[in-house]
């Protein structure tokens, strides 16, 4: 049997199409920006009329409809009587199966307000799977082993083909913990990154845009690390006076801001301040980055590497409210006896995970620290997030 899977992502807002550049809640080196750019240009996805791409907001099962309609149901759209469900009756038949088509039928055959509600990844997950029954466009083998997934005895029956099928290509992956979590949701950045896949498999790769780094000139960067007798104070003095001078949507080493770069820089600081360096809450280990008062012990730690990786003189914003994550991120966590700073290296939204270079208050230095971006934002009164930018 072929497979196929339908720009899932093709689910977002329907206002007239948008650019990247110029959202206001939408940095140059957002995670999913790539991903994002993609689908504005193809028309799959839209801004709102506030200068807002809303990056964090759940896609409705209108919106997803609406996308997918337009998208890879062209033939339905045009035949579908018109007015404000067209598109919902253009999706109808890969409805079956959903809550969704649940709710149209228990309405008498009407859709009503409640098409406005959030999908469910169960509810995703089916409709692509019928898709991709319609379009007949994945053949591969899938090697997946329904052992690998933790909530596969809590799934509904009528779901499990269409998350095997789903997981097993990659397309809707699963959370951390190895469970699919079908009754949460995703929001616009992420369903933006699934689009750009399904986009992939059903027409290829597509172009690869000129890398931006091809042509800079790579600049030497200082040693990070306590040398000799050295306080942070006095190291970070011999480090900043020793890094480049940054341009705007770029990082000290004359490099572009993008994850990998910035991961670059982060392993150069991994190379002075290894797993299991000392970084004790003494005077020794203060630190003053611009504009902040002096900090100590972890924290001093985080802001030290900050500072190195994206230059002094970059801002420096503090967030009380978790805001969208990135790589480079200092999240700084109290809660009872224990102080920790997190240094963020990596990302996987979709799996609520992130990894971290992580110090606990007077301990040692700890590179492969992972966790729950969850975990993270429960933890909110007792954490500050440090942003460059």
């Amino acid at each position: 049997m072929k497979k196929i899977f339908l720009p899932l992502l093709a689910l977002l807002c329907l206002i007239s199409p948008a650019r990247a550049a110029g959202f206001y809640d939408l940095p140059a080196d957002h995670w999913a920006g790539t991903e994002i750019q993609a689908a504005l240009d193809a028309g799959v996805v839209n801004g709102y009329g506030d200068g807002s791409f809303q990056p964090t907001r759940e896609v409705t099962a209108s919106q997803f409809c609406a996308m997918l309609a337009r998208s890879f149901l062209k033939e339905e759209y045009d035949s579908a009587p018109e007015g404000k469900y067209r598109e919902m009756d253009a999706c109808r038949a890969v409805l079956e199966g959903t809550s969704v088509e649940k709710i149209w039928r228990d309405l008498g055959r009407r859709w009503d307000r409640y098409v406005y509600e959030p999908l469910s990844r169960y509810d995703m997950a089916q409709i692509v799977y019928n898709l991709s029954l319609q379009k007949e466009v994945f053949q591969e083998t899938i090697h997946l082993s329904t052992e690998e997934i933790a909530d596969w005895n809590e799934i509904p029956d009528g779901y499990l083909s269409a998350v095997f099928t789903c997981w097993g290509h990659g397309i809707l992956k699963g959370r951390s913990d190895g469970r699919f979590a079908g009754e949460d949701t995703l929001n616009r950045a992420q369903a933006c990154v699934i689009w750009s896949r399904l986009d992939e498999a059903l027409n290829g790769p597509r172009e690869i845009p000129a890398d931006p780094d091809e042509d800079v000139e790579v600049k030497e960067m200082p040693a990070f690390g306590l040398q000799g007798d050295e306080t942070v104070k006095e190291m970070m003095k011999r480090v900043n006076a020793g890094t480049p001078r940054c341009e705007k949507g770029r990082l000290p080493n004359g490099k572009s801001r993008t994850e990998e770069n910035i991961r670059e820089l982060l392993d150069l600081a991994r190379e002075g301040c290894p797993d299991g360096t000392v970084w004790s809450k003494t005077t020794r280990y203060d630190y003053q980055p611009g504009r902040f008062s002096t900090v100590r012990g972890c924290l001093s730690f985080g802001l030290a590497v900050s500072d190195f990786v994206f230059g002094e003189e970059t801002a420096l914003t503090q967030y009380r409210e978790i805001p969208t994550l990135s790589v480079g991120d200092v999240v700084h966590i109290r809660g009872g006896d224990v102080e920790r700073s997190l240094i963020i290296t990596g990302l996987d939204r979709e799996g609520d995970l992130y990894t971290a270079c992580e110090l606990v208050e007077d301990g040692k230095v700890k590179w492969d620290s992972w966790g729950p971006i969850s975990g993270l934002v429960d933890a909110m009164g007792f954490t500050t997030v440090y942003k460059r930018g």
